[in-house]
Formats: C-alpha cells, structure tokens, sequence
C-alpha cells in the first residue's frame, strides 16, 4: 500500500535577477529554499496593489511594523555524481518515489506589463526538466492550478529548480517565455513542509510595489512504485534536440532582457533583447514552425524601441512583423486573437502620432475580429474593449507613459477621487519625485478610464493629467508627454463649447502648452494657434473681469515670443502696448503689480535690442527697481526680481560703459544667489547668471579671479542641471562659453576642447525643430572656427562652415537673428578664403555682409558691426585684387559704423582700430601721409579707451606700435621708433606668459628692428645696427618659442625666422633652420591622418629640410647637414609610422620601462580630439622612456654615428641640390663623410630633367652623358678608396635628382665608361628607411609570394595583353617551395589586392599605374574597380614583406618594404617581358628566394639587355632597384 504524505508550499512575490530569484517566510526552518538575488526591503502588506494613501501614509518609515525579515540563503553546490543516468531511461521496480500531484499558483497577472497567453511551470533537476502544460486564466481567475503528476529524484538531497512562466504562445512554444518566479530547493525541504504546510512569502520584485504571482503550493506524493508504474507520471523529459534548444535558450534571454529593461529602463537591456530576437528570427526560415513566434517577440521589443526612443517613423518594422506573423496564424490558430491585439495596438499607436485615418479603420476592424473570437472575460477581450474606447483621442491613454513600450494593464480598479487626485499631484508639483509622479498620472490614466465622456468630473481629470504630463515632460524631456498634454487639454476643451463661460480656462491651458511644444519644437503652427486661443480667451473675458489683466499679460508673452521668432515689429509693439494695459489695471498695492512691471520691462528690454532706443532701455531698468521695491527682504519672488535688474543694468554697461551699472550688476546677482540655497528650484539660474555677470567684468578689467570664478559657478550649475532637464542644453553652452574665454586668454588647449565637447553635447539636446538649435549650431562652429585658428586644421574650418550654414537655413528671412547669422557665416568663409585662397568663399562673404547689413538699418543695434563686417571683407578683397573701390568704399563704411560708436560706447574703441587699419591700407596703397597719421591718432585714442587693466589694452598698443614703425619707415623719424619700440615692450609686460598674444608682439619687435636696420639711420654707429639685428633675430626666436601660441603660429613665426637670417646673412640662419624642422615635426604628430600632414606639407616650403643641409654644409658641419636632411625628408613618414615603432629592445628592459601600448590603427581623421589625447600620454610615455639608462634618444631624431649604420652593406651618397649650391656627400660605415661640391648648378639640373622627359635616344645619350661629367663621374672618384669595383652603393637623391637616372651615367661611347661597369646601383628614399629594412631582415622564413595583374582596369582605354603570360611566367620560374598565389582580371580589385598585401610578403604587381608628384599619396595601382593608392599601402604594417616587382611606376617604393624592382617611366610588354623572365632565373637559379639578392639580379638581366642594340636606351634604363 502507497504511503501518501501531502505538502502544500506557498510563496510569493520575488525579486529577480537575470533568471534567479529570492523570497523570505514568516516562519523558517534552518533548512530553506536556495536565494540567488539580493531582496528588496519594502514589501506590500497585501496582496493587492495601493490605489491611494493621505500624504502622511508616504513616509516609509512605520512605527511598531511586523514587516518579515529578509533572509539571504546561500546556493549549495550539488554532490551526487552517482545521478548520471539519463532520467529518460530510468526503469522503475518497487522503489520509492516522490511526486508532485497538484500545482497552485495565485496572481498571476498581478502587474504583469504584457498580456500573456497562457502560464506553465517548469522543474528542472540534474540537467533535466519537466513542463506543465500552458494554461490561459480570465480576468477573475485568482488562482491556476495544474494537476499533472511530476516525478522527483528519490535522493532527497537533491536540489531542485522551479520556476513559474508567463508564455506569450497558447500553441506551439518558443522557450518558455517571461520568468515571474524561479528558485532552488531540496526535495527534503518539498517534503518537510508537505507535513507542516507553512506558506513562504515572496518579497515584491526590486522597484515594484506588486509582482506577479504572490503565492504557489505545491502538493507531493511519496510512494512505493512497481515496475510499469511509471506510466501514469510525468517524467523529466531531457532536450535531444540541439537546434531546438538553442532556439529555446535565445528566446528566454531575451523575454528576460525585456522584461529586465521594463523594469530599470536601462536601453542596453533592451538593445540586448532585440539582438537576440534578430538572432532567433534569422533561424527561422519561412516554413519553420516557430517563425509566428519568433516574428512576434522580436517585434514586441522593437515596437518597446519605438515608443522609448520617440522613433514614431519606425513604427513601421513592428507592424510589419505583426502582421507577417498574423499571416502565418490562421484563423483557427489558438495565438491569432492575441496577435490581432498586438498589431492592434502598434496600430493604433502610428494613429496617434500620424494620424493615418488608415491605421484606425484596420485596427477597429481587428479589434472587432479578435471580440467575435475571445471568452467576454478573457485579458484579450478586455484589452480590446479599452482599446476601442481610448482609440478616438489616442492609443496610449491606458499606459504608464513613463513606459511606452508597456501594454494594457491587466486589471482595472475602482479610482481615488478627483479631489484626492488633485491633491497628490499638488503634493508631486512641490517635490521632485520621479516615481510619486509617473504614480500619480498613472491614476489619473485609471481615473479616466473609470470617469467616462460624461461625467462632471472627466474636464478636471484631464486638465490636472496634462499639467502632471506637462511636468514630468520640463524635468525629464520626453516629447511623448507633451504631445499627450495637448491632446488632453484639446479634449478638456471640447467639453466647454463656445459660450461657456468658463471656456476661457482651458483655451488659456491649450495656448500655454502649444506655446511650452513650439519653444521645444519650433513649429509655427502652434505658436499661431496659441495666440488664436489668447485672443479667444481675451474675448471672453469683460474687462472688467477679475482675470482680464491675466489675459493680456498671455497674448502680449506669445506676441512677444512670435517677434523673437519672425521678427515684426507690429508683434512687439502690440505686445508692450498690452503689458501696459494689464500694469494699468494692477495700480500700486495689487499683488500682481510686480509681475506686470517685470513683463512690461522684458519686452521694452527686446525692443531697446531692437532698435537701439535708450529710453526703452532706461524705462525697463526703472520698472525692474519697482519691481524689486515690491519684494522687499523674505519675499520669495526676490532673487527673480534681483536676477533681472541686474541682467539689464549689465546690458547699460555694455550699451554705455558705465562700470557702476556692472558692479551693481554684479552685486545684485551675488545678493540673488545668497536667497538660493542648496535645493532651490533658481539656483542653477542664479549661478549662471552671477557667471555671466563676473565674465563680462572681466573682459572689461581682465581681472583673473573674474573668469576663474565664473567657470566654477557655471560648472556648479551645470551640476544641478542633469541629464534629461530641459535647460541642460543652456547650461551646457554657458560653461563652454566661459571656458573658451579662458582658452583666448591663457591659450590652454584642455579648455578649448572641453569647450568645444559641451557644445556639441548641448547641440545634441537641442535636435532638428528645437527653437535653440540656431543659437547651439552658432556656439559649435565658434568654437571649431577658433580651434582652426589655433591649430590649423583645415577639417574644423570646414565644420564650422557646414554648421553656420545650417543654423542661417534655421533663421529664414525675418527672423531676429538671421543678420547675426549670416554674418557668421560670412567671418568664416572669410577665414577660408584667406587660408585657401579661393575668391568665391571671399565673394560670397562679401554678398552675406551687405544682406546683414540691410537687415539692420538706421537705429539697429546691430548696424555698427554690420557695417565693420562688410568693410572688413571689403578690404580682404582689396588686398587680393587691389580694386581702389572696394577700399574707400571700406573706409567709408568703418567712418559710418564708429559714428554709431560715440563716446561712452563699450565698442568704439574696436571701431577705431579698424578705421585705422583700413587707413593704413589705403596708406600704403597710394602713400597719402594723411591716411597714415589719421591712422595712428585714430589708434591713440582706441589706446585712451583701453586703459591700464584693460584685457585689449596690449593689442592696442601693438598696433600703434606697427602704424609708428610704418611711418618711421617712410619718414625716418627717431621719435616714432622710439615710441614704437617703448609700446611693445610694454605691451609685452602686460602678457602673463600663458599669453598667446606674446607671439605677435615678438614678430612687431622684430619687425621694428628690421626696420631701424635697413634704414641706416645711423650708419656711422655700425655696433648699433649690428644691434638691431641682433635684436630683430631674438625676437623671431623668441616668437617661435611661445609654446602657448600654438605650434601653427609658432611654426609660421620660425619660418620667418629662417627667410630674415637668410636675407641677411645672420648666424641664427641654421638655428632658425633646426627649430623650423623641429616645430613642423611636432605640428605634424597633432594631425591624425596621413593624408592630412601631406596637406600640410604643401603650405610649407618644400625644400626646407635641403636648405637647412645646405646652411649646415656652408657653415662645414656635414654630420648636422645629414642629421637634418634626413630628419626634414622624413618627417611625414616618420609621423606615418611612429605608432607602430618596433620596441623589441625596450622590451628587455622589463618593467623598469613605462612603454606605451599599441594601439590598433583606426579612422582617427574622425577623432581627432582622442588622436591628440593619444599623442599627449605617448610624448609623456616617451619621456618616461629617455630617463631610462641606454635610451636618452628614444625615438629622437637618430645623430649621424645612428645613421652610419645605414652605409653597413655599401656607400650611401646622398645628393643636395639648392640655390647657393650643388652637393654630394658619401657616407661610409665607420669613416667620416665626404663632401664633394658638384660643377653644376641648380638651374642647369631643372634643364638636365626636362630633357629626361623626351626620352629620345639622342637626348637620352646627351643627358646621360652630361649627368656622368657633372654628377656621378665626381662621386665616382672619390669612391675608389672604399667600394671595391663591381660591388654595391646606394643613391639617396634630393629634390631635381629625384628624376635623374643615377644608375645609368655615363660617356656612352666605345669603350667609354659608365656607373654600372663599375658598381651595383641601388637607391634610398632616405638613410632610416634603409636602415629598418636591415634591421628587420630575416625574420620571415617561409615565402609567400603573390602575383597579382589587372589588364583592364576601371577607366583604362585599352588593354595589357601580357599581364596574364607574365605572371604565369612568373609562376613558372620560382622555387617549388613557394607557396604562390594569383591574382588577376576580375578578381584584381582594390579590396583583394589589400588582402594580398596584407597575406603575402613578396609581391609582384602587373597592372598600370599612376604617379602623381605633386601629391604623392595618390599614386596608385589600378585595379579593376577603384585605384589601389599609396595611401592605402600606407595604412599598412608592410616592415615585414621581402620583396616587391613593380612592372609600373616606381611611385609607391617608400612604403616600408626591404627590396623593390620598379620602372621610372612607362615600360613596353616585350621589354616586362625579357626582363622578368631574366630575373627571376637569376633570383631563383640556387632554389632559394633571398630578397637581397634582388639589385644583382637585376643588374644582370639589364646587363642582358643592353646588350640588345635593337632595344630603345630609355627601355634599357627604364628598372631600378630600391632597398636592402
């Protein structure tokens, strides 16, 4: 007889981590259920959700509570090795069993987010698992119960895992679905509580006041069994199928993962759930049976990804997937009702938004589908009803829309009263408390759907809801919630037809949020109809009607608001005409008075802006005072009131100059900041605009502690101003603004970076329609266009150009701040002209300056600098096309705008420096004395404005320095070089030494001496011109050293440097030389492309690296001579391959040596900005390095006993050409350097290499005969002593020599001599690059070899019929070891031969190809689809490839690789031909592949051919050997 023993096991709601979960008990045995999460620690002392408390019942605090106490259980490991039989194979025979008979589970839909189709339970033991079957409930079904035998393992120790499943398939499943509860138990502990039946009580999962499933028993049977028993129980099933189970696991990670995102919200989680629904989609193809399933998960969480990411367009993807997955669910499909409800609601969801008429009609249709079909009181049934009744307004009005992703709820309840609403959401406006108020609009949602079309109550109901939506919309930003808020009060407005007499409060609510979306979107539509509303609202109201000055204050704010926006002044006008009224009807005592003086003193405040009226601004500061009057001490609107008035006496300042008005200012403003204390609503406010006022204080005075305090204000209102408010954006702005005063002032790059990093994220918060994204684009491009100045990257100009173009298209023709804006635009495209030269950017400038200029006409604020715009451009166009036109007209137009600049204004003494600069102009255009001394008193008097303390004052005196010094230049008068000079230096004792402006002061100094120099003013004192000289040169030096100009400037000011010490012979000429090549070394490490430092090679002399070898050779130092050759020509490959310099001999050093990772190439051109934070720690690892002992010239440029090395395998002679001389040097290995000063001339080698381009026989005998008497025959000679004959030297040409062939000189008569009867010739493009190949060799031991040929490429007119029999004559001729590769015709593209390049270290090219001299980097092979550049070879670690043949130009030698064969010139087939099949015999004729054997080889096989008479001379000599 079977021995019964029932267990009833309770539980209830858990918090869950990934897929585990914990629960607490009232009442515990020290033996209990295994907990793997942390709990949470507020749980409901009911089962059911709280609809509503009193405000005392909020504070989470309960005296005297019996709440259960939380017990952490620890996961025991199982020990059962013995348990390895599979469980589907277990035979029973008289043994005892334990069973599970009957399980109940309680509240499965308590708030459950998505509606589900069914609920089953799993249990899962030793790698096996049971399922119950799934189960659907109704909507008053408290409790599911399953009555299906489940056998458990008989060792009672065993631990097992039960877990309860809401599924989202009633037929065939796809996993399990969403986890509500999961833990660990032992069967023991089944057992013991089967005889006590204690209840174990869950805890709410973490964040949720109710969880599904609050309770779950178990019952449990333990018996004797019989062999065939087993037929009657339900056995652990294990998963056999692989695929199935895959599928399985994807599924259930990603329902968790989704429900985890509803619950942190945390984006990651659902991104997550969404890669892993794409997954599981891809595996099932269209027959497979689970794809309905698979379709309809993935497209839930994308339909959650469009709600959460405001992505209303991709609307579209969810519904298409319902819908392919309703299409695969027939009708008699037991899932199609619930996915008709799905699509249903992703429908109706777009009709919200859209409004697509479309949308509805198929969702009514659906939804009547799934009513015919559902139970009346199934959850899908329900949920179809509330969809039909919310669908008029909208689709989510039974949503939490906190979440919009989330479903219908699945349980209505009775609602708290409107009153008892309306005071908790009074309660939620006064704190803020994010989950108070997603709580109480989730009520007002369950109010509304309780309190119908009808009732009394529902106008109340939705007002209150859109001004909680409205709320939670200012401090989080979700534009869900205020297109809700509108759609609400449009509603609350139907139910007031016109003629109630309280229709005016909800036009007034309608208007105000219209207003609140077009400040957030910019739509003209909505501001139109909030006024149309206000004008509605003023209508209604008598005036004599309590609420009427009300009403004017919210028309004239909304007409106020559309003159901000279009710029008619009728609006504005209106608008003060209006405040005046209201203020009229609010005499002295009102309690609105003060607010009425503060609207009517904003908009005279705008239109003093306006128009420039200082009696409107004089009237607004009076009424501020009133308004101040009437908050006296205590009053809590008097911080507001102090901003204000201090905001407008801060205007006067800048309007009049009167330092009262800024120090009272700023009084006002710290007076306003003390009644903010830490938590008031104002205190982000009130710090800004203390920030503000110090900031503009210190551009008067230059006070340091102004600018330092006013970032740190500006950072701490940052602070207060997180992530989702909705003036993060301006707070963002103004600490950049700030920050980027301290970079102009102290040149600390840190700060213009950081700046230009908070405007960027400032724009990304201000998106396509937002009314502030003009004013962010403008910051950004303001930023970028003075990191251009600075840095000279040619990218930020551009940028800044694209984003001023975008912010002027968002201030179309009428808008306030369209002149401002073009004239931006204009500055820029001025920048770039003057830096690329290009007369259409100048054009288009010029045209943007008069369009501002007649946007501000007589009276316009603006109209000065307007007006000194376009006289500037004008006179950027004088000085490039020297039209006497455009500079009077320029100085015309400086004489109008500092007319408008009268004593007392804060910018005449800018306009009287740029007067006197066009004078200047003008001065030296047609000599007219008068235009040089009206310059330098207009200068004087800019200088008086500017006094002691004043942050311009320097460039004041600098630039009367430079007008006195071009007047000591014509007239020679002693007192103005004495003046010029005295202003400089103190001009220079003004600058701190952060100061950037230090530089242009040096460059004066030196420009005064010169002067004084060259005018011999006193030519019988020789030691004070030597002086003056000596002078000039120290302060071109001391220029090129302000470190905090930037290396750009620094750069520009050191080759000025080198052009003055050449002009006069000076000894600092080699010193300026040195500095010059250091300066652009380290300006081109701060440029993040190659393809960007050659651009910037082109702006600088190109020979600069040979002229200061051939300074160094004159002065007879030819060690330095070769030092700096060699690093001026390297620099752009040295900065190529600096990232990847090998550090094998560091790397013994242990870890004494702080090297710097490697870093993987990436596409730095678009990160800069982490380029140049890139370069900062690798110069700090590298100094770290050099204090290491045997390293103090760590990656510096290698001293010539380094470079020595490079002549171990034979002489190096290195050629120099210049203006002052022609040179050769022959370096050897361990011996000194041989100088030999070649009989030719610089001019005489430009005609050599033009007649090398004809390459007729008898030119080319001619000129190869000229290159041997006045190059090689003097080199030649000298080499005897030590390169024995027949061995091997290398060329490392300069300049013209570049496109001489070296290799081929000679007398090219009978007998007569030539280079190659005497020595192997091979070349170098530098020392360093010969030196790494040496240095490298050996180290690759297999060959891979690699042909690759393209006989049509893209664009070719015709086609190389021998590319194919040439590489298969390759193929023949090379070693059977070699492991060869072909690449040809179509299968030759770029992409291919980079994977070639990259898989292959021996290479040989067949194809055509292009050199390009000017640009180097675009030379190219080209392949079938697009070129295969020497950019891109570049991008590649080539150190370890062997070998190369190039049957093209030998333009692509200086990648990195030891040896390369290539042709200076175009080559026929037949000569590729007999001179690849020559070759390679010789290279391969020991069956080994030696890559230093290449220049042998080739030297025979050319032998070979000369000997061809019938062979064309420049055929003969068209391959040369490059490398090792």
């Amino acid at each position: 007889m079977d021995r019964h023993r029932r267990v009833t096991f309770e539980s209830s709601s858990s918090s869950e981590s990934e897929s585990d979960s914990d629960f607490s008990s009232a009442s515990l045995h020290n033996t209990s259920p295994v907990e793997n999460s942390t709990p949470t620690t507020e749980p409901l002392t009911s089962g059911k959700r709280k609809r509503g408390s009193s405000e005392n019942e909020n504070n989470n605090e309960t005296k005297g509570s019996t709440r259960p106490r939380l017990q952490k259980m620890e996961k025991e490991e199982s020990s059962h090795p013995e348990h390895t039989q599979d469980p589907g194979e277990i035979h029973f025979s008289a043994v005892q069993q334990v069973v599970i008979t009957a399980i109940h589970a309680t509240d499965l839909t308590l708030g459950l987010l998505r509606i589900p189709a069914g609920f089953h339970v799993v249990i899962k033991t030793d790698g096996a698992e049971c399922q119950t079957s799934n189960k659907s409930v109704h909507v008053d079904q408290a409790v599911v119960e399953w009555n299906e035998p489940i056998l458990l393992p008989c060792d009672t120790s065993f631990k097992v895992r039960i877990s309860v499943y809401a599924s989202f398939e009633l037929g065939t499943m796809l996993g399990h679905g969403e986890v509500l509860r999961t833990f660990e138990i032992s069967v023991r502990e089944l057992l013991d509580r089967s005889e006590n039946s204690r209840p174990i009580i869950f805890q709410p999962k973490q964040g949720e006041v109710v969880s599904p499933c609050t309770s779950l028993s178990l019952t449990l049977e333990q018996r004797l069994s019989v062999e065939n028993d087993a037929a009657v129980l339900c056995p652990l099933i294990v998963l056999t199928s692989r695929d199935m189970d895959a599928l399985a696991v994807e599924t259930d990670v990603g329902h968790r993962l989704l429900a985890q995102y509803r619950r942190t919200q945390k984006s990651s989680d659902l991104d997550q759930s969404i890669n892993h629904f794409e997954r599981i989609s891809d595996l099932c193809p269209m027959d497979h049976p689970y794809r309905p399933a698979a379709l309809c998960n993935l497209a839930t969480a994308k339909f959650v990804s469009c709600q959460a990411g405001k992505r209303y367009l991709d609307l579209d993807i969810p519904i298409n997937l319902f819908q392919d997955a309703l299409d695969l669910r027939p009708i008699d499909h037991t899932d199609r009702t619930v996915t008709q409800l799905h699509l249903t609601v992703s429908l109706l969801s777009r009709f919200a938004k859209w409004g697509f008429q479309t949308d509805a009609v198929a969702a009514r249709e659906l939804l009547s589908e799934v009513l015919d079909a559902c139970h009346a009181d199934s959850y899908i049934h329900r949920a179809a009803l509330i969809a039909i009744e919310t669908s008029a307004l909208h689709s989510v009005g039974s949503t939490d829309a906190n979440d919009p992703g989330q479903e219908w709820p699945a349980a209505s309840m009775l609602p708290l009263s409107p009153n008892q609403l309306a005071e908790r959401a009074e309660w939620c406006l006064q704190r803020d408390d994010p989950h108070a108020l997603n709580e109480v609009i989730s009520l007002h949602y369950d109010a509304l759907g309780y309190y119908n079309t009808g009732h009394a109550y529902r106008g109340q109901l939705l007002c209150n809801l859109s001004v909680m939506l409205i709320t939670r919309f200012e401090r989080r930003g979700n534009d869900e919630d205020l297109d809700q808020a509108i759609a609400l009060q449009r509603e609350a407005l139907g139910l007031h037809p016109v003629g109630q007499t309280d229709r005016c409060t909800p036009l007034n609510n309608l208007a105000n949020q219209l207003s609140s979306r077009f400040k957030h979107r910019g739509n003209d539509e909505d501001l139109d109809q909030a006024i149309a509303l206000h004008r509605e609202a003023l209508a209604l109201r008598p005036v004599c009607h309590t609420a009427w000055s009300s009403s004017l204050n919210n028309l004239a704010n909304q007409l106020s608001s559309r003159f901000k926006h279009r710029g008619n002044d009728e609006d504005l006008d209106q608008a003060i005409a209006l405040h005046r009224e209201a203020l009229a009807l609010r005499p002295v005592g009102h309690t609105a008075r003060s607010s009425s003086l503060n609207n009517l003193a904003s908009q005279l405040f705008s239109r003093f802006k306006h128009r420039s009226n200082d009696e409107d601004l004089d009237q607004a500061i009076a009424l501020r005072r009133e308004a101040l009057a009437l908050c006296p001490v205590g009053h809590i609107d008097r911080s507001g009131s102090l901003n204000n008035l201090a905001n407008e006496l801060s205007s006067r300042f800048k309007h009049r100059g009167n330092d009262e008005d800024l120090d009272q200012a700023i009084a006002l403003q710290r007076e306003g900041l003390a009644l903010c204390p830490v938590g008031h609503t104002d205190l982000s406010g009130s710090l800004g605009n203390l920030a503000n006022q110090l900031s503009s204080r210190f551009d008067h005075r230059g006070d340091e502690e102004d600018l330092d305090e006013a970032i740190a204000l500006q950072r701490e209102a940052l602070a207060l101003r997180p992530v989702c408010h909705t003036d993060r954006s301006k707070a963002l702005g103004s600490l950049a603004n700030e920050l980027s005063s301290r970079f102009h002032h102290r040149s600390n790059d840190e700060d213009l970076d950081e700046a230009i990093a908070l405007h960027r994220e400032a724009l990304a918060l201000r998106p396509v329609g937002h009314t502030d994204r003009s004013g962010s684009l403008n910051n950004l491009a303001n930023q970028l266009s003075s990191r251009f100045k600075h840095r000279g990257n040619d990218e930020d100009l551009d940028q800044a150009i694209a984003l001023y173009r975008e912010a002027l298209a968002l201030c179309p023709i009428g808008h306030m701040n369209r002149s401002g804006s073009i004239g931006n635009l204009a500055n820029q495209l001025s920048s770039r002209f003057e830096h690329r030269g290009n007369d259409e950017d100048l054009d288009q400038a010029i045209a943007l300056y008069r369009e501002a200029l007649a946007l501000c006409p007589i009276g316009h604020t603006d109209r000065s600098k307007a007006l000194g715009n376009l006289a500037n451009g004008l006179s950027s166009r004088f000085e490039h096309r020297c039209n006497e036109e455009d500079l009077d007209e320029a100085i015309a137009l400086q004489r109008e705008a500092l007319a408008l600049c009268p004593v007392g204004h804060t910018d005449r003494s800018t306009s009287l420096s740029s007067l006197a600069d066009q004078l200047s102009f003008r001065f030296k255009l047609r000599g007219n004395h008068e235009d040089l001394d009206e310059a330098i008193a207009l200068h004087r008097e800019a200088l008086a404005l500017r006094p002691i303390g004043h942050t311009d004052r320097s460039s004041s005196l600098s630039s009367l320095a430079n007008k006195l010094c071009t007047r000591f230049e014509h007239q020679h008068n002693r007192e103005d070089f004495d003046e010029s000079q005295d202003n400089l230096r103190h001009a220079l004792t003004l600058l701190t030494e952060y100061d950037p402006r230090q530089l242009v002061v040096q460059k004066s100094l030196a420009k005064v001496h010169l002067s004084f120099h060259d005018s011999e003013l006193d030519a019988t004192d020789a030691g004070e011109d030597d002086d003056s000289l000596n002078a000039a040169m120290h302060h071109l030096q001391a220029a090129a050293n302000v470190v905090s100009a930037g290396l750009l400037p620094r750069l520009q000011a050191s080759l000025s440097w080198v052009r003055r010490a050449r002009q006069h012979s000076h000894g600092t000429e080699l010193e300026a030389h040195i500095t010059s090549i250091q300066l652009l070394d380290a300006y081109m490490s701060t440029t993040a492309s190659v393809s960007s430092r050659h651009n910037i090679m082109r702006h600088f002399p190109s020979t600069l690296a040979v002229d200061a070898a051939s300074c160094a050779l004159h002065s007879g130092d030819v060690c330095r001579a070769v030092e700096l050759l060699e690093q001026g020509r390297t620099i752009i490959w040295t900065q190529m391959t600096r990232p990847r310099t090998p550090l094998d001999t560091l790397q013994t050093r242990g870890d004494d040596a702080a090297a710097p990772e490697a870093t993987q190439r990436v596409d730095v051109e678009a990160e800069e900005a982490r380029y140049r934070r890139l370069v900062k720690d690798w110069n700090g690892a590298v100094e770290e390095i050099r204090k290491i002992e045997g390293f103090s010239r760590f990656l510096l440029p290698p001293s010539f006993s380094d470079l020595q090395d490079a002549a171990r395998g034979g002489p190096i002679i290195v050629l120099i050409s210049s203006k002052s001389s022609c040179d050769a040097i022959i370096i050897l290995h361990e011996q000194p350097p041989t100088k030999i000063t070649l009989p030719t001339k610089l001019e005489k080698l430009q005609t050599l290499v033009a007649r090398f381009r004809r390459r007729s026989t008898p030119v080319l005998t001619t000129a190869l005969i000229e290159l041997w008497d006045d190059v090689v025959r003097p080199v030649v000679k000298n080499l005897g002593p030590f390169a024995p004959r027949g061995s091997r030297i290398w060329w490392c040409p300069t300049s013209l020599f570049h496109f001489l062939p070296l290799h081929a000189a000679g007398e090219y008569r009978e007998d007569g001599e030539s280079l190659s009867q005497q020595y192997i010739s091979s070349y170098t493009p530098s020392l360093t690059a010969l030196m790494k190949a040496r240095r490298s060799y050996d180290r690759c031991l297999s060959v891979p070899f690699a042909a690759i040929g393209q006989n049509r490429p893209a664009g070719a007119s015709f086609t190389l019929e021998c590319v194919e029999p040439e590489l298969e004559l390759v193929r023949s001729l090379l070693p059977p070891a070699v492991s060869f590769t072909k690449i040809s015709s179509v299968d030759a593209t770029r992409s291919r031969a980079l994977f070639a390049l990259q898989d292959n270290t021996w290479l040989h090219f067949s194809c055509h190809g292009t050199q390009n001299f000017d640009e180097p980097f675009k030379s190219a092979f080209l392949m079938r689809d697009q070129p295969l550049s020497l950019l891109d070879i570049t991008q590649m670690d080539l150190s370890r490839h062997e070998f190369t043949f190039l049957s093209a130009s030998a333009g692509l030698q200086f990648a990195g690789v030891k040896s390369v064969i290539g042709t200076l010139w175009t080559v026929d087939d037949s000569t590729v031909q007999r001179l690849v099949e020559a070759f390679y015999k010789i290279l391969c004729k020991s069956g080994k592949m030696n890559s230093k054997r290449a220049a042998w080889a080739l030297h025979q096989a050319v032998g070979s051919l000369a000997r061809d008479k019938d062979m064309p001379l420049d055929q003969r000599i068209v391959f040369i050997h490059i490398g090792v």
